[in-house]
């Protein structure tokens, strides 16, 4: 790896001047009383704040862009367009609240019945209006609830996957100029897309959960090596759910701790995400950084693959 001889910054190895402190690197080396190990020492010193800490995807050659770039990217393709995604929003949060309301209450009745059932208390009666009094906790009603309680699981969880591809897609609609509109985008998912963009990030969520079954941490990673699916169905048509998780894989290989560290980047945002008027600014600005970043690595990747088949 080629450092600077000014102030220790890594750089490639065609490198002809220092992004950071601009030394033109064909002088030799500047003279100084400081050694340079002193001097690296003082560089990492100062690096105090995110904003002079920032990453460089060094891995990728023809990449080398700071997390604070991509983010500033993203804002000017937002700019003005917040609006677009609001409706969206808001039918994910309420689809999100009814499924909730639905698992407490169902939740709530089922170990209620249980509880009586289970404890045996009888005596709790209701008047049924001239027919006299009858018992509220009978097995059907405990069964039936039981059953609006898995019902409703299932539906957080289809609702959790697809709110994931819905988002994804608006961002890709914004980079691309075209309107962020989730309600047309979730209707041509169903229509026109022969289920594979319902089936993947079914597959997606499925496989997540079980990883994340091992301590959580394999859970999260896998995330990261999935996370390319969605923009690579948009981008190919033809490319069946399974071959699209399997490329996304292949691609992400190598850049996954990137991606984690620019989605955790947004970690204090989403701790005010507790105010739910904060999505509208939120949740488009990640989803537009994160798909920005995934392009520019498509990209590479694309450029990379046709020079090897060149040579």
């Amino acid at each position: 790896m080629k450092y600077c001889p000014n102030c220790g910054t890594e750089l490639n190895a065609d490198a002809k001047f220092c992004p950071k402190c601009g030394y033109n690197l064909m002088q030799g080396i500047p003279k100084s009383d400081e050694p340079l190990d002193q001097r690296l020492a003082n560089k990492i010193n100062q690096m105090k704040t995110d904003d002079e800490f920032e990453l460089q995807l060094e891995k990728a050659e023809g990449m080398n862009i700071t997390r604070a770039e991509i983010k500033k990217r993203a804002q000017e393709k937002l700019s003005g367009r917040y609006g677009e995604w609001c409706k969206t929003i808001v039918l994910l949060i309420a689809a999100n609240a009814i499924a909730s309301f639905l698992l407490r209450l169902a939740s709530m009745r089922f170990l209620t019945n249980s509880y009586y059932r289970l404890f045996g208390f009888l005596n709790y009666f209701s008047y049924d209006y001239g027919y006299g009094y009858t018992n509220p906790y009978t097995g059907f009603s405990q069964f039936l609830w039981f059953l609006v309680m898995l019902l409703a699981i299932v539906a957080i969880f289809f609702i959790a996957a697809l709110s994931s591809a819905v988002l994804q897609w608006c961002a890709i609609h914004t980079l691309r100029g075209q309107r962020a509109d989730g309600l047309k985008i979730f209707s041509y998912f169903v229509r026109a897309q022969k289920n594979r963009i319902l089936k993947a990030n079914v597959l997606i969520a499925i496989y997540t959960f079980l990883w994340s079954l091992l301590f959580i941490i394999p859970g999260i990673i896998k995330s990261a090596s999935y996370a390319m699916t969605n923009f690579l169905l948009e981008k190919n048509p033809q490319l069946s759910a399974s071959d699209a998780i399997t490329l996304s894989r292949e691609i992400m290989d190598g850049y996954k701790i990137e991606f984690l560290i620019l989605r955790y980047s947004f970690f204090f945002w989403n701790l005010i995400r507790f105010f739910l008027f904060t999505d509208f600014y939120i949740l488009p600005y990640q989803n537009v950084t994160e798909i920005q970043f995934l392009e520019m690595l498509y990209e590479h990747y694309v450029k990379e693959n046709a020079t090897e088949t060149a040579e």
